[in-house]
């Protein structure tokens, strides 16, 4: 398959990977035992995890197994008896999980038909490559035909995603057309390896990067190159997207977050986050979303009018419905979220027990409700708990290091910081980091002078997700009496200041 595209021609690249896995046949044919072998783990854990209907908001399931030093044994179903891992699709051939070490994760197909299932699969893992350099072979450890040309692909592609990720620099200033060559490059390499078996959903994945890469492609040509035929480009893409499957239901399962990231690219090729600049100053993107609500929100839905299946059209509007609620106002969100329900509660539940489920977790954090209880500890022990901050207001921000967006706020932090007194206000900083001594290093580095904790489980730290936390910068401002003053809809850089004069008495 080969998309056209006004500003790319097309080359060719090479590279390599090593796991291994045990897949133990059982009496009934709808499980396998499964184990997994680490040449070496340290203070790392490895999870296997269900692949989830939301790949943000939804709550992991991960399968209980058995450790016996660096191996790992799991009881694996391999007929779906979960709604959440196939996105309720009842033709489903492929289960998915995530093999996961810290904040990486090998992506493990598993055939759902008992006569396709192997015998016996074998995977080692050699820690210091994953989720590459894996091994996978059955019983008699001869390799097994359906992940090997996914393990061959993982090799190859190596140095094509260190190219593309070396020009995301020159793609976002409108020097697009290497980008494009490369990621045609990888689309076409995981068309040959991967379009007629077991990992299928995997090309059809790295589809959908390339055609998000080129909607995207839009907006930094107007910016940058003065593209003048803006509209006719958007239409031939839309067009051609339609062609190349991205709307039907297999392919938006196949994505990272369904049609999300190509909504919100095509959104942006209206030059709607230049206007918002232009009036507000350099903002955070969250921001920019939030302010441009609207306008941001219409052109979204066009995209939806050219998906024609009906679950399809559910599945792709889950999640947009889901970011509303996520990302602005409930009280904006919620016609939105009724509206879904209204038309899809008797056809697709498993979709609206998702969306009223996390509809109730973000309405329980909203402003006015009680905060979250918590207990963290510093680099030095000490505990903190949220009785602590009584009586005065606190910004909880979560962070990590490898942010830049959360390092672009800390000049405003400091002088915020510095005016308040800390009878009024304190900054509690939570780390998001995986590895606390990463987390250490970072604090050495920027010597912020509010209070630093760790949490620990990146993501999976308990008091990110109890806020329901989605990515960083993240930010929650409690008042005196211990309720939610203000939720993730303040920043430092933005309008935090203004938010703290209206409440504490500073002069």
């Amino acid at each position: 398959m080969k998309t056209q595209f006004p500003y790319f021609a097309g080359k060719s690249i090479l590279s390599l990977v090593s796991i291994a896995l045990l897949f133990w046949s059982c009496s009934s044919p709808s499980s396998t035992t499964l184990t997994i072998t680490v040449d070496y783990l340290g203070d790392a854990t490895l999870h296997l995890e269900e692949v989830p209907l939301h790949y943000k908001y939804s709550e992991k399931t991960t399968l209980d197994g058995k450790q016996n030093g660096n191996t790992f044994t799991f009881e694996v179903p391999t007929l779906s008896t979960s709604s959440s891992t196939d996105a309720g699709s009842t033709n489903a051939s492929t289960q998915w999980y995530h093999v996961r070490i810290q904040d990486q994760f090998f992506p493990l197909a598993i055939p759902t038909h008992s006569s396709d299932q192997p015998a016996a699969i074998n995977i080692e893992v050699q820690r210091a490559a994953f989720p590459k350099g894996l091994t996978i072979t059955n019983q008699n450890k001869q390799p097994l035909p359906a992940y090997e040309n996914f393990l061959r692909y993982q090799e190859e592609v190596a140095p094509l995603d260190q190219a593309i990720s070396q020009q995301e620099s020159n793609f976002t200033k409108g020097d697009v057309a290497f980008m494009l060559e490369l990621s045609q490059q990888k689309m076409e390499l995981a068309e040959r390896l991967l379009s007629n078996g077991l990992y299928q959903s995997w090309w059809h994945r790295v589809q959908g990067e390339h055609l998000v890469r080129e909607i995207r492609a839009i907006e930094f040509l107007q910016r940058f190159k003065g593209l003048t035929n803006a509209d006719k480009l958007r239409d031939s893409l839309l067009t051609q997207a339609q062609k190349d499957g991205l709307f039907q239901f297999d392919h938006l399962v196949a994505q990272r977050a369904g049609v999300r990231d190509y909504t919100h690219f095509y959104s942006r090729t209206f030059a709607v986050y230049d206007s918002v600049i232009q009036q507000y100053g350099e903002l955070m993107e969250y921001d920019i979303k939030r302010l441009a609500y609207p306008a941001l929100n219409r052109r979204r839905l066009e995209v939806i009018d050219y998906i024609q299946d009906d679950q399809a059209r559910a599945y792709a509007q889950l999640f947009l419905v889901a970011e509303r609620l996520g990302e602005v106002a409930l009280d904006i969100a919620e016609p939105s979220y009724q509206k879904y329900l209204n038309s899809y509660n008797d056809r697709y539940p498993a979709y609206t027990e998702f969306l009223k489920d996390f509809y109730e977790a973000i309405r329980a954090v909203s402003p006015g409700n009680p905060a979250i209880p918590f207990r963290l500890f510093d680099r030095d022990g000490k505990a903190y708990e949220l009785s602590d901050f009584a009586g005065k207001y606190v910004l909880l921000d979560f962070w990590a290091g490898w942010c830049q967006p959360c390092l672009d706020e800390f000049d405003d932090m400091r002088r915020i910081y510095a005016r308040f007194d800390r009878e009024d206000f304190e900054i509690l900083a939570i780390s998001t980091e995986v590895d606390s001594t990463t987390w250490i290093r970072d604090i050495e580095r920027f010597q912020n002078p509010w209070i630093q904790v760790y949490g620990g489980d990146g993501f999976e730290q308990a008091t990110f997700k109890g806020y329901r936390g989605g990515g960083i910068p993240f930010y929650i401002l409690l008042n005196p009496e211990g309720e939610i003053e203000r939720y993730n809809d303040i920043r430092p850089t933005f309008n935090l200041e203004e938010v703290l004069e209206d409440r504490i008495d500073y002069n």
